[in-house]
């Protein structure tokens, strides 16, 4: 655009001057700008007009009510206050039934982050090895973000701890090695196995950690198949459960543990479960919360800012915890409900009125 209207004074310029010759130059030279722009803004329209096919609207956050029974949530309804939060994915279920209670984009492809550690843990929980030793790599030690050393050695129970409260990426590199190596195939292929057996059809791992990689995405719903699994292995759920740990070295060094999950301590009847934060998967948290008998579990992917990640938790819980809440009101009226017999009626639909005499 600079171009044509430095062309256009030229041509006012010359046009003042009377040079007649540079003007008919000039003017051939407009015409062709001119028709340039105009195969441009085509060419523009086209582009936007097809990729607006491939691009798909956001599903809207809903609350889910009708396996519920419960009228007053009504079925697949938008929540305004949900549709406020940056979240752009998330899945909340009942734990006990698996009812679906809220959810946002579950099939989404995403990136992880280090809920990818969920997968390793569990790996490490059904190997039947969490009391053997584990050597800390020269590659463990030099992953990102973490702070193990080479040469380190702990108990593969401990370096879970390490693993999954902290979240340290080297500890978990380090426990993909030990794993993998009886059977000398990559980590990642033991990880998509399990996966393939769980039925998360759209996660594929190359990690052990979750550092981003185009090659390792997963969806809400995948990571809640994952986390249902998970939460039944009584060595998972004891770790994750922890806000903090106390664990030593095979050398007796004490090192403290903190808890990456902010809802303990915020939140009461949080049971675990993971955190994951990364540039490009923002703040992730699969979490479980008990009270009073209920269980909820919610997976919640790509926060921004991440640490909203806890504050939008606590808001979905609140919304799920308040279905729950109607719902065993609502049975708990159904039964005490006492069974009255109904009166009899005749085939005329009078009741408690006798059939008229037989005629003699």
């Amino acid at each position: 655009m600079i171009v044509y209207y430095v062309v256009i004074y030229n041509f006012a310029v010359l046009l003042k001057k009377k040079d007649l010759k540079r003007v008919m130059i000039l003017k051939s030279k407009i015409q062709s700008i001119k028709l340039n722009w105009v195969l441009v803004m085509c060419l523009m329209m086209v582009c936007i007009s097809t990729t607006s096919w491939a691009i798909t609207a956001p599903e809207h956050p809903t609350i889910y009510s009708a396996a519920l029974d419960d009228p007053s949530f009504p079925s697949d309804t938008v929540d305004a206050q949900l549709s406020a939060l940056s979240a752009e994915a998330w899945i909340m279920i009942d734990a006990e039934t698996g009812t679906l209670l809220s959810s946002k984009n579950p099939d989404k492809r995403m990136y992880p982050a280090s809920l990818t550690k969920m997968m390793t843990c569990i790996l490490a929980c059904e190997s039947g090895r969490l009391s053997e030793i584990v050597t800390i790599s020269a590659t463990a030690a030099a992953t990102e973000y973490g702070n193990v050393r080479k040469g380190e050695k702990y108990v593969l129970r401990d370096l879970l701890y390490r693993a999954m409260l902290p979240s340290d990426n080297g500890a978990a590199q380090a426990i993909g090695e030990f794993l993998a190596a009886p059977d000398s195939v990559p980590f990642a292929d033991l990880m998509n196995q399990k996966a393939k057996e769980l039925g998360m059809k759209n996660t594929h791992f190359v990690n052990a950690h979750g550092l981003p990689n185009d090659n390792h995405y997963t969806t809400a719903s995948d990571m809640m198949t994952l986390q249902q699994y998970c939460m039944n292995n009584k060595d998972f759920a004891e770790i994750v459960s922890n806000s903090s740990r106390d664990i030593t070295t095979t050398t007796g060094k004490v090192i403290h543990l903190k808890s990456t999950n902010r809802l303990f301590g915020r939140y009461d009847g949080c049971i675990g479960v993971k955190t994951g934060t990364t540039r490009a998967a923002g703040g992730c948290l699969a979490s479980a919360v008990e009270r009073d008998g209920v269980r909820i579990y919610l997976v919640l992917l790509k926060c921004t800012p991440a640490r909203q990640r806890t504050d939008e938790s606590i808001m979905l819980y609140e919304k799920g915890f308040e279905m729950m809440k109607t719902f065993a009101a609502k049975k708990k009226k159904q039964k005490e409900v006492p069974n009255v017999r109904r009166p009899k009626t005749n085939m005329n639909n009078h009741r408690d009125v006798p059939n008229p005499p037989k005629k003699r």
